[in-house]
């Protein structure tokens, strides 16, 4: 008749053995000391050996302790992977729910993706694609539901029908940190004659920007370069092309590195900017309301440095 194994105190004697200390032994298994001590008395009466030796305030593996945690230890690993490998299976089982997000090109390229990783390692239950559409920086927000698709986030200057503001962004000049020094950015009136960089979709236009600081364009202004989308012109901005007038939730990353800089901090214009909207037939699907909630959360912290 097999005989049955004393895990509970086999368990306690492997993490004592390995961390040199009941108290250590017992915060890892949630524990008390006192606790784990007893597991460890337990197993010695059932072998009929002494596993610790007590050396001042704490103990050491006596000679048949050593032996008996040699030969076990490497069987706890194996269990933890045998156990880990399955619940990777497990995971892959339940990987059955799609989530379909869609959401503007340069948002989904400087502010989905930086945050995405965290995501998928956190939900490995959840198939997540995100479908980028340069369509949602100006469509009413009511036509993408036929698609399939469970969420939408707009780029627009109201809030589409039943869609929850995410975003509001501040629009700025911003560039390179060595053109600011070589151009010695003082005031908005410095900017004309350097190439300044637009976007077909931005809401905000160089010329309204400048009759916001009582800028004038005479001859000297240089003109601008068209580039899109966004985050094609903030990357240009980022190789020293010219000044850029973006948002600072698409350069997040940029600013934060320092491959961008502000040279005008305060003159920014703000406004609300992205909504997030849920398919009728999408809301209330588990799959869906945590990537949701994912987004909201995400709106007000940044994104994990490194990402």
């Amino acid at each position: 008749m097999k005989r049955t194994l004393p895990l509970r105190a086999l368990a306690a004697f492997e993490a004592a053995a390995r961390l040199e200390s009941f108290r250590a032994a017992a915060e890892e298994l949630a524990l008390t000391p006192s606790a784990v001590s007893h597991q460890v008395r337990i197993l010695e009466a059932r072998l009929g050996l002494r596993l610790f030796d007590r050396v001042g305030r704490g103990v050491v593996l006596s000679p048949e302790g050593s032996e008996l945690f040699g030969r076990i230890g490497g069987s706890f690993d194996a269990l933890a992977e045998a156990v880990e490998a399955a619940a990777r299976r497990g995971r892959r089982a339940r990987r059955s729910e799609v989530v379909l997000l869609r959401t503007p090109p340069s948002l989904a390229g400087c502010w989905v993706l930086p945050r995405l990783s965290a995501f998928l390692a956190a939900h490995p239950e959840i198939d997540l694609r995100v479908h980028a559409d340069l369509r949602l920086s100006t469509d009413s927000g009511t036509r993408f539901e036929a698609d399939g698709v469970d969420l939408a986030i707009w780029y627009a200057d109201h809030a589409p029908a039943a869609a929850a503001p995410l975003l509001t962004e501040t629009v700025q000049p911003l560039c390179a940190p060595a053109l600011a020094v070589r151009a010695d950015l003082r005031a908005p009136r410095d900017l004309p004659p350097l190439p300044l960089i637009v976007t077909r979709d931005n809401r905000l236009s160089w010329e309204a920007w400048f009759r916001r600081q009582g800028v004038a364009l005479d001859d000297g202004f240089a003109g601008t370069i068209q580039l899109d989308p966004s985050h094609v012109a903030i990357e240009a901005a980022v190789k020293g092309l010219g000044v850029v007038l973006e948002s600072d939730v698409l350069a997040e990353d940029a600013l934060r590195d320092g491959r961008l800089v502000a040279p005008f901090p305060g003159l920014g214009v703000t406004w609300p900017a992205y909504w997030l909207g849920t398919a009728r037939n999408a809301a209330g699907k588990e799959g869906v309301e945590i990537v949701r909630a994912w987004l909201m959360e995400s709106a007000v912290r940044p994104a994990p440095a490194g990402e």
